[in-house]
């Protein structure tokens, strides 16, 4: 998932996991396991670390992984499927990006009803980082599927486009 807080990235995840019977590895679940809830940002290598543990038991069991997480900056893309690789390197593995194109208002209206909600000017933040640098195939991506606010039936975007 690459998306700004607030566009709809838990919802899609959650629809797709039922789709494919993935695993959800959320960063939010995950901070709220370590630290007590998710809006604590904590120290981001433990949560990195459980990422990962995370992954390689889904690698182990053959399972999908929807990574919920706002994967704005390309360096935080390439260094995680960096590190994924190393996991298992004898497994194929192909990623997906599902990139979240909730118009920044939306998402700032959507964050209001939200019971985490994330300061504005980090929705633009990362609004302005997606826009500037958006995912690419070369960063390890099979494909980049664009997810428009509203859109229901992400199985006709899969058949459609993979």
């Amino acid at each position: 998932m690459i998306g700004v807080p607030g566009s709809g990235k838990s919802t899609i995840a959650q629809q797709l996991a039922e789709i494919t019977q993935g695993i959800i590895i959320s960063t939010d679940r995950i901070r709220e396991q370590l630290y007590g809830e998710e809006i604590i940002q904590g120290n981001w290598s433990e949560i990195e670390a459980e990422v990962l543990r995370q992954m390689e038991t889904a690698i182990a069991s053959s399972q999908p992984i929807i990574y919920d997480a706002t994967n704005a900056y390309p360096r935080w893309r390439l260094e995680l499927l960096e590190k994924i690789a190393l996991i298992s390197p004898e497994i194929p593995r192909y990623w997906m990006a599902w990139v979240l194109e909730t118009p920044i208002e939306i998402c700032k209206q959507w964050n209001q009803n939200r019971q985490r909600q994330v300061p504005e000017f980090v929705i633009e933040k990362m609004g302005q980082a997606i826009a500037n640098f958006p995912p690419t195939l070369s960063e390890g991506f099979i494909t980049i599927y664009p997810v428009k606010p509203g859109y229901l039936d992400l199985k006709i975007l899969l058949i459609t486009n993979y």
